[in-house]
């Protein structure tokens, strides 16, 4: 059985820069049957220890602190060595390594610094690193396949560490004595505490003018005390021998901790890309007006145009972050009464970038402080705690083209028909369950189904009791990046006669039914191949997931990811409704919760004072819940620079449901598709899609689910992969 011996400091009572007289040596009783020795979250082998007893060297070891706890990792530590006069006289040495005190600089202007000269890939998750490289330290490439690099790495780092996930470092065979002990930092290349140009704007306080590319980038200099990202120090440690003897057998260790100045703050990223209908289109009109039947099909009368990808358009998103204060416990949370304690983040808390459809936001973690204890590990701390990091993130979003950014003051009329559009509003995330006891599997549709056995739970918007859709949330983890997934559901309807509505649906209604008659008509559906009488679908490379018998390719009843569709679809006005003076709407689209006159609701289409979160209100425009599923994902870098290498906009997986088409890459994420049930919180996702959806092909009576993964990046010009890595975000 292994024995270890662990040695406890106060952790961060040890020197930092301009503090020496801090420092500390300790002497340690060693008990000869122990195996190794422990400290910090650092081990020594009591193997290595015993043979080296004796010895003129010491060790050195320390912890990287930010925020008055926090151990920094990816930090470079080293004992600074100066250039001997021999190798001042040495051409090649001396362009390489010119460094007699730290603060002489190469012939590039930098001074004696530890950090990468050039970014690397590597080449398993492919992430680069650095995203900007500053520093003059060769790569292993150089140092291996260049005889003076190797020669200089030997002889003048020999010293070196590298921060461990918790901040700690150790350096053995130290020479004792005074040393100089050098720290070089990036504080945009620490792991899951890394910053961006954004935050250090928003967050740190540093001038606009540090920056460029729109504040997207840290304005080069060869000067690392201009850089805004960059913390160098040195301190002298007086270093202690590391030894023993045969009748004490006590070594001596020497701790030098290190503080870094930032005060950091833990972000996370949410991206997506949106895209809405062309001008003067909308879901929900009849084919014909003058007979006013009540057909959900497209709104042109000019084949597939009205449901082609290549007829969407894109515009400026709106996006509203709502969110739970620390004040808020998560036991208040987990009531489900704490609703009213929300607030809506001002846009001057957060950064956030936007491009065409797609959009950027990176948002401080807010909850759940830690600090790091003594072995390393991460420790739960109050709210009153002084430092320390927020590690969470407990709300929601909104997102909608407001028809200030796309114009929506336009109707159609008819008949005794007259309509007008209104466009989708999402919240994410959101479900409602429904229960549909008496489905008729030979029709594909709901008739009859509007009695006492049917049920419809947790209600969402439009309802008369939001409560439940309201406490729908996401809990974001700090360092990490985060999509949206929305399904698209279909419904078909062809009853040319008078029709109820009940619970926001008509009579007959077909749902997430792939294609009816092999027609395309189903509201919601994308038709993204070419045909003889419409192109330029192919070109957008929307991924589709049902192809018809006609050999049209379509994207309907399942998740997409990434990509976000936000219909326009519209309601009858002007107290005209086949249904019994009861505002007529796309059951699609848009919920009619009414009982019966006078007792109608017609939250969807009117402005209103129902709760969105807190005191935010007016649930006009947005989308059911219990149809329109949305949700967040979260998305390893891994995967988006493995997206960001595929060429085509669209992404369906194998049926594996993970290999990029292609490639070997699978992907990591825990994507949206007819086969995945997430585990939300609160949100409690039963089943992967809503009824008769996530289908392979689309058949919502097939009881084989698709378990295929479909991402879209972006509508025409618009790439939110890409936009992300020009932005250096990742």
């Amino acid at each position: 059985m292994n024995k270890s011996q662990r040695i406890y400091f106060s952790t961060g009572t040890t020197g930092n820069a301009g503090n020496a007289a801090l420092d500390k040596t300790f002497q340690v009783k060693l008990e000869q049957d122990i195996d190794s020795l422990e400290f910090l979250s650092l081990k020594i082998g009591t193997a290595d220890v015993y043979q080296n007893f004796n010895s003129d060297y010491g060790v050195l070891f320390g912890r990287v602190l930010a925020n008055g706890g926090i151990g920094i990792p990816n930090v470079r530590i080293s004992i600074f060595i100066p250039l001997t006069d021999e190798d001042a006289n040495n051409k090649e040495i001396y362009s390489i390594y010119p460094y007699k005190t730290p603060r002489d600089k190469n012939n590039e202007g930098k001074r004696y610094n530890l950090l990468p000269r050039v970014a690397k890939r590597d080449p398993v998750t492919g992430i680069i690193t650095p995203k900007q490289p500053f520093g003059s330290f060769p790569i292993k490439e150089e140092i291996v396949g260049n005889l003076p690099f190797l020669d200089v790495y030997k002889k003048y780092y020999k010293y070196t560490a590298l921060t461990n996930n918790s901040g700690d470092y150790m350096i053995f065979g130290v020479p004792i004595g005074t040393q100089t002990v050098h720290m070089s930092a990036d504080i945009t290349d620490i792991g899951k505490y890394s910053m961006n140009a954004a935050s250090m704007v928003t967050n740190l306080g540093y001038s606009p003018a540090l920056f460029t590319d729109g504040g997207n980038k840290i304005k080069e200099s060869s000067d690392l005390g201009d850089l805004p990202n960059i913390e160098t120090q040195e301190i002298s440690v007086d270093v202690r021998p590391f030894w023993g003897d045969v009748e004490n057998f006590e070594i001596g260790i020497t701790r030098q901790d290190f503080r870094i100045r930032s005060v950091l703050k833990n972000t996370f990223t949410i991206f997506g890309s949106v895209f809405t209908d062309e001008t003067d289109m909308q879901w929900g009109t009849t084919r014909d007006p003058d007979k006013n039947r009540p057909h959900l099909l497209f709104y042109h009368d000019g084949g597939d145009d009205g449901v082609g990808i290549k007829s969407k358009r894109v515009g400026k998103v709106t996006e509203t972050i709502y969110y739970y204060p620390a004040s808020v416990s998560d036991a208040e949370i987990n009531s489900g009464n704490s609703d009213g304690q929300l607030l809506v983040m001002d846009s001057s808390e957060y950064s956030v970038y936007k491009n065409g459809g797609d959009f950027v936001v990176i948002i401080n973690c807010n909850r759940d402080k830690v600090t790091i204890a003594e072995d390393g590990t991460e420790t739960p701390v109050p709210e009153s705690f002084q430092g320390g990091l927020y590690t969470s993130f407990r709300g929601f979003m909104t997102l909608e083209i407001s028809p200030e950014d796309l114009n929506l003051n336009w109707s159609q009329s008819g008949d005794h028909l007259k309509m007008k559009p209104i466009r989708e509003i999402l919240k994410f995330p959101q479900m409602a369950t429904m229960s549909w006891n008496c489905r008729n599997n030979s029709t594909n549709n709901w008739r009859d189904c509007w009695t006492s056995s049917f049920r419809y739970d947790n209600n969402a918007c439009a309802a008369k009791d939001n409560l439940a859709w309201r406490n729908q949330h996401y809990r974001f983890c700090g360092g990490c990046y985060y999509s949206v997934a929305k399904f698209n559901g279909l419904v078909f309807n062809n009853k040319d006669e008078k029709q109820d509505v009940h619970r926001g649906w008509f009579d007959c209604d077909h749902i997430n039914l792939g294609c009816h008659n092999s027609v395309p008509y189903n509201v919601g559906a994308i038709v993204t191949n070419d045909s003889t009488s419409v192109t330029g679908n192919t070109v957008m490379e929307m991924p589709y997931n049902i192809t018809t018998s006609g050999g049209k390719q379509v994207f309907g009843a399942n998740w997409l990811n990434i990509g976000v569709y936000l219909p326009q679809t519209n309601f009858v006005y002007d107290n005209y409704s086949y249904n019994e003076d009861r505002p007529r709407s796309n059951s699609h689209m848009a919920v009619d919760f009414s009982e019966a006159p006078p007792n109608k609701q017609t939250y969807y289409f009117t402005d209103n004072l129902q709760k969105i979160g807190g005191t935010s209100v007016n649930t006009c425009s947005f989308a059911r819940s219990d149809y329109h599923w949305t949700d967040f994902i979260e998305v390893p870098k891994e995967d988006i620079l493995a997206m960001n290498d595929y060429e085509c906009k669209g992404i369906k997986t194998s049926t594996d449901g993970v290999s990029i088409p292609g490639s070997s890459y699978n992907l990591k994420g825990k994507y949206r598709s007819g086969c995945i049930v997430p585990s939300g919180d609160p949100i409690t996702w039963s089943v992967p899609s809503p009824t008769g959806g996530g289908r392979v092909n689309g058949e919502c009576d097939n009881a084989t689910c698709d378990c295929r993964t479909y991402i879209y990046k972006g509508l025409d010009s618009s790439d939110v992969i890409n936009y992300m890595i020009d932005l250096g975000i990742v």
